[in-house]
């Protein structure tokens, strides 16, 4: 009855630009080595569970304990009947955690950003966001109407001249920006953005999904290392990487957040996260403040394997900021070659990373805490095998 020839003629061509995607699935719990279905256990350099928190007893203890004593789910969205105890609990503690006056828990990072920016801006608005900025801060920023602005990677000088230009043009102002960008390693340079924020009355928001946990004391982020919790009043986070669960969150001044309850439609209209959800939060929130030994193991790990692949002259290693380790390369089917022999000859699984998620392919590598010493030296000598049938021409792309 229905012609769906174009859904395949889509699929073709993804294919043929080497940009069609396929699932692997896990059937063990998520570690440094993982076991597929196919029956191959393969060394786990993808995961962002950068404290290795996934697995902790304590946290499957709360996820019991949370279920035992509410249920397995939370029957409605938060304005209806699906806020519990537990939510209010938990958004509590996160704002003391964030420093922060307020706080509202999401069901995921991209719920987050799209209903934080989409709920603060509005069409009579500019925004500037870093050509960098993740897919839902994008998305935000597109259903929010708000005139967008976009400048280059980090370069602070082309920022300051967008908002020169536009003084007095537009109703209120924002900026928009990670803290760490996820798939290029590095980190914004949030000292400079605040100086020209403050200068032309710009509102900040800043999203710390690959910095909580990792950055700050206590793994509170990279505002929180900077101590410039006052520059940047409003900053999401997540709640999936090394915190080890899942959902998001948004701290700000309690009239944000009033308004967001109000006004961000991921909130209001998505059922509340479930009660084994927000229970293994609220310990797993606990144990990243107590994690400095995790952190101190996690970088640990970053630093040894950045410094044996750098080792390798026919790899291009992006500067290590972050323990997101970035390899570049030239094209799509170099990097797809250089992935798939590391997981058929290697097993190891370091996926590529194509267009559209960003400009120029690459590999990365996210080790964990929980990755042992062998475990790095392991995926250094793979690196050193693929590389030796690698053209140098062929690997000099990059930033």
């Amino acid at each position: 009855m229905y012609d769906f020839h174009y859904i395949d003629e889509e699929l073709n061509k993804l294919q043929s630009l080497n940009l069609k995607r396929e699932l692997k699935t896990i059937i063990t719990a998520n570690g440094p080595w993982v076991e597929l279905s196919s029956g191959q256990r393969v060394l786990q350099f993808a995961s962002n569970s950068y404290l290795g928190l996934t697995n902790h007893p304590d946290l499957i203890n709360a996820t019991k304990a949370a279920v035992t004593k509410y249920g397995v789910g939370s029957t409605g969205s938060r304005l209806l009947s699906g806020t519990l105890e537990l939510h209010t609990v938990l958004e509590d503690n996160i704002a003391l955690f964030q420093k922060s006056e307020g706080a509202l828990f999401f069901t995921s990072g991209y719920a987050a950003n799209v209903g934080v920016v989409s709920s603060l801006l509005s069409p009579q608005d500019a925004v500037y966001s870093d050509e960098l900025n993740h897919a839902s801060i994008i998305d935000g920023i597109r259903l929010s109407g708000a005139h967008k602005f976009v400048y280059n990677h980090n370069d602070i000088g082309e920022l300051e001249k967008l908002a020169q230009s536009n003084e007095g043009k537009y109703n209120r102002s924002f900026l928009v920006t990670d803290s760490v960008f996820g798939m290029n390693g590095d980190l914004a340079k949030l000292s400079e953005i605040a100086k020209v924020t403050e200068k032309y009355k710009i509102i900040p928001i800043v999203d710390e999904a690959h910095a909580i946990g990792v950055f700050g004391a206590q793994g509170a982020g990279y505002v929180s290392e900077l101590k410039m919790e006052h520059m940047f009043p409003i900053r999401i986070g997540t709640c999936s990487k090394a915190v080890g669960v899942e959902g998001s969150f948004c701290v700000a001044p309690k009239n944000v957040i009033e308004l967001l309850k109000n006004k961000a439609r991921t909130f209001m209209f998505s059922t509340s996260s479930s009660p084994g959800v927000v229970g293994t939060v609220l310990k797993a929130i606990e144990l990243v403040a107590e994690s400095d030994w995790r952190r101190e193991k996690l970088w640990q790990n970053a630093k040894k394997l950045h410094e044996g692949l750098s080792e390798i002259y026919k790899l291009k290693i992006a500067p290590m900021q972050t323990p997101i380790i970035i390899i570049f390369f030239n094209s799509i089917e170099e990097a797809l070659k250089v992935s798939k022999r590391l997981f058929e000859e290697c097993h190891i699984w370091a996926p590529p990373i194509r267009p559209p998620s960003v400009k120029t392919p690459l590999i990365r590598l996210s080790p964990i805490s929980t990755h042992s010493e062998e475990d790095i030296d392991y995926v250094i000598k793979a690196f050193h095998y693929i590389a030796k049938d690698l053209q140098p021409s062929s690997l000099n792309a990059g930033v």
